[in-house]
């Protein structure tokens, strides 16, 4: 009877122990979660829409950390407090920025861009500066330039202090600014002019037009040297872009992505 009664107990002892080794093993297996923070208002590539981060990079970020067996959850800030976060400690990495003299120094780079994108320059339709043809960083400085606060326009045009900027808190109030003729030329990226143009039909139909490409340069995480995890986290990066990139993921968000809804 000891005998029987002994195995009931050995056969128990192994159920709940395999039972916990499951348990763990689940646990274990759960991707850990990070938090990053993209701008509010940078359609197609990065928005709030539908009280939601919203747009290609945060489709390509989330894709490439899944394939590394991590989860992101998104917070949104207007791009200069969203740089001040991050550069203080308070956040781990913010996107999407250019690699330039301007960043570099003060923020930890992944290897792996996200994407690559261009600054256009625009002008109004009605003014000299729209006749001018393929002007370009070295001719800038002759004139009054629209920036967006907080934003970089690579390493050229950061080094340039003879330029005359005249500074937006978000890109549509700076192709306003262009209009009201603050400015004489507006720094834009391509696909953000294209965007608030064609949903701002009537302000911009016909009224602006672009007359060159300041640069064309890749965009990444910046992430926090203050944050002894940052590099861990960058490396990650790089291995899920790599990933999503081979397995075929990222040409797919790229497709979706192609001609944005409203």
């Amino acid at each position: 009877m000891r005998a029987a009664s002994s195995k009931k107990l050995l056969s128990r002892f192994i159920s709940v122990l395999l039972c916990c080794c499951s348990f763990l093993g689940s646990a274990c297996s759960q991707a850990e979660t990070i938090t990053l923070v993209g701008e509010d208002s940078w359609y197609p590539y990065s928005a709030v829409k539908d009280g939601q981060n919203r747009g290609f990079a945060v489709d390509v970020i989330k894709a490439a950390y899944a394939a590394v067996n991590i989860d992101v959850k998104f917070i949104a800030t207007p791009y200069s407090r969203c740089l001040m976060l991050v550069q203080s400690g308070q956040e781990l990495g913010c996107f999407d920025s250019l690699k330039d003299a301007k960043l570099e120094p003060d923020f930890l780079f992944h290897k792996e861009a996200i994407f690559k994108a261009s600054v256009g320059i625009y002008a109004r339709t009605d003014s000299p500066q729209s006749r001018v043809s393929k002007i370009n960083v070295q001719e800038l400085h002759k004139y009054v330039i629209g920036v967006t606060h907080g934003y970089t326009y690579g390493t050229a045009f950061e080094n340039d202090t003879r330029i005359t900027r005249e500074s937006a808190p978000n890109d549509l109030s700076n192709l306003r600014k262009l209009l009201l003729g603050r400015s004489d030329y507006s720094l834009i990226y391509t696909r953000i002019a294209d965007y608030l143009t064609s949903t701002h039909t009537e302000e911009f139909k016909g009224k602006i037009q672009q007359v060159g490409i300041l640069v064309e340069d890749n965009l990444y995480v910046s992430f926090s040297k203050r944050r002894p995890e940052s590099t861990r986290y960058a490396n990650a990066l790089d291995q899920g872009l790599h990933q999503i990139r081979v397995n075929g993921v990222y040409g797919t968000i790229e497709k979706k992505w192609t001609r944005p809804e409203p």
